[in-house]
């Protein structure tokens, strides 16, 4: 090994000063500390959003509860109004309301406090990682965030939308009337955005395993056929729609997103190759 090489293994060593130090109580002490922290800011989070006023109207009202308006309240009934126009909400059970409002409190307060969880458990591991391991776990957060917001988003307003229509066809052939379940359609709420964002996210998985010569160009070319084939047959699995028309705007950008992933990959393996070429000059 030449000296370089040597330098540059120590550079990048994880801080073995630091962790040889810390025995497995310690360890252990860090991270019930920060778990805690996190729990904290999620508790503190979910209690701001539960309680926050409809700005438009914060006091009084027909819908108002023991005079306050609830956001969350006001946005379950535009959802209402929006994704289901001419249908009303119905409550199964005594506690389908409580469980609703408490279901979209608890998803949006997890992803406001989502960077702060991610910093928390970074800052837990960051230490046992080698330099260029940290450095791309740093360049990848970002990216990560945003296509998760990104896959949000599209779930929410694209997606959504579509399965509410398809399966709202199936009412007027079969005579229903004009009521939905409450605690069914939050849990489409919640869940569409939930699969999607996170369906949009696997690039920021797939692409660090390049840079670690873990995956190559080759391969994620060759199983091409294969993550078609599985990500149509995922989706279709996982949609309720049972026609699968709604199944399409969500696998294309899934498909998308993975020859985009082919296009960085190549990239990376070029310049890897030119780096390597300079270096044997």
């Amino acid at each position: 090994m030449s000296g370089s090489e040597e330098r540059s293994r120590v550079e990048e060593a994880p801080d073995v000063s630091t962790e040889g130090r810390m025995s497995v109580m310690d360890h252990l002490k860090e991270l019930s500390g920060r778990l805690k922290k996190a729990l904290f800011a999620y508790i503190i989070t979910l209690a701001v959003v539960s309680s926050l006023p409809n700005p438009l109207h914060p006091f009084g009202g027909p819908y108002s509860f023991y005079g306050y308006n609830f956001l969350l309240l006001y946005l379950i009934r535009v959802a209402e109004a929006v994704y289901a126009p001419g249908y009303k909400f119905i409550a199964i059970g005594p506690t389908d309301p409580v469980f609703a409002f408490l279901d979209v409190a608890m998803i949006l307060s997890l992803l406001i406090c989502m960077p702060y969880i991610f910093y928390e458990v970074y800052g837990f591991v960051s230490p046992g990682l080698y330099k260029r391991e940290r450095q791309a776990v740093q360049k990848y957060v970002m990216p990560f965030a945003i296509l998760l917001t990104i896959g949000g988003f599209f779930g929410l307003l694209v997606v959504f939308p579509l399965v509410m229509r398809i399966l709202l066809l199936f009412f007027s052939p079969l005579n229903l009337a004009n009521l939905i379940s409450l605690d069914s359609f939050i849990d489409l709420l919640v869940l569409i955005p939930l699969v999607t964002g996170i369906a949009f996210t696997f690039p920021v998985f797939l692409i660090p395993l390049v840079e670690l010569k873990v995956l190559t160009v080759k391969q994620l070319t060759s199983a091409r056929k294969w993550v078609y084939v599985g990500v149509a047959l995922g989706v279709s699995i996982a949609n309720p729609d049972p026609t699968d028309i709604s199944s399409i705007p969500i696998v294309l950008p899934i498909l998308l997103l993975y020859e985009i992933t082919i296009l960085f990959a190549k990239r990376i393996e070029k310049q890897r190759d030119k780096r390597q070429l300079a270096q044997t000059v």
